[in-house]
């Protein structure tokens, strides 16, 4: 298990291409200071949690189905309560500042708050969960070729990754956006019947172009959206309420049809996800 964080130490279990620098961690239980250097990383989970406390301000706690950017040069308090096993890519800032600059003319975001290196989290969506277990299986193969492989899908990660932090920005900064206050309503309403229609009208917006405008920004439909957001929940409720529970409170009435779509997404069902605790290794959400 890794408990010394030097530069030299990390790459030994790591992997490099041009464009990533993919580093593995089993970590035990501990309390630790852990830096980043020139570039930006990409932390995720594989299993475990950890608690983090960014340059003495933020604090924050992260679990599978979840990331952290860091920034350059950071200083992180790290507190591991259980063994944890943790992935994390360093990404090239060329690289990143090129597929900024595309995301902002495509989501019509501000440029400079999107280039800002600062600390950020949000959840793995379908998209970028996808992109990382490519990357993990690519780790993972014996092929001589893999850090050429590796690359092919690097702007694909960096394209994901700042996508969301695209998403992010117009979500949390313009709070007159029409669909910032949609998905607040959604995410403050999820556990009650959400009527796209009655939505679209409350924002004096046709039902059509709110959910083309809706899909633009997020790449999900509306209805899409409350469903991930649904069973992201279920997978936090499960640990305490039973599947019917969790169903009903959800607004599930068809308890079949909640398991299968729970089912369809993380490829269990959610008695199986809560007799194994966290379920299987995903970066999915």
């Amino acid at each position: 298990m890794l408990r010394d964080f030097s530069r030299g130490r990390e790459m030994a279990d790591g992997l490099e291409s041009e464009y990533l620098k993919l580093l593995y961690y089993d970590l035990p239980p501990l309390l630790a200071d852990y830096k980043t250097y020139e570039y930006s990383r990409l932390c995720t989970i594989i299993d475990g949690s950890k608690h983090i406390s960014l340059n003495g301000g933020v604090n924050f706690t992260y679990y599978p189905g979840h990331f952290v950017l860091l920034p350059p040069s950071s200083t992180v308090q790290m507190k591991i309560d259980v063994p944890t096993q943790a992935l994390v890519f360093e990404l090239n800032k060329e690289l990143v500042k090129k597929v900024t600059e595309k995301i902002s003319i495509d989501l019509n975001a501000d440029y400079n708050l999107l280039s800002e290196s600062r600390f950020f989290h949000s959840n793995i969506n379908d998209e970028l969960g996808t992109c990382l277990s490519k990357l993990s299986g690519i780790a993972a193969l014996g092929d001589k070729n893999k850090e050429f492989l590796l690359d092919i899908y690097a702007q694909e990660l960096i394209y994901y990754l700042v996508k969301i932090k695209g998403v992010q920005q117009v979500i949390n900064l313009e709070l007159n956006n029409p669909l910032y206050k949609a998905i607040q309503y959604i995410q403050s309403h999820i556990k009650e019947p959400i009527s796209i229609s009655q939505l679209a009208y409350d924002l004096n917006m046709s039902e059509g172009n709110f959910s083309n405008s809706f899909k633009k920004l997020m790449n999900l439909t509306p209805r899409e959206y409350i469903t991930n957001l649904k069973l992201f929940k279920a997978k936090e409720m499960l640990r305490t309420q039973n599947v019917t529970e969790v169903a009903y409170d959800l607004g599930y009435d068809n308890i079949s049809h909640f398991i299968a779509i729970f089912k369809s997404k993380y490829g269990i069902t959610p008695k199986q996800y809560k007799s194994i605790g966290n379920g299987p290794v995903s970066f999915k959400a």
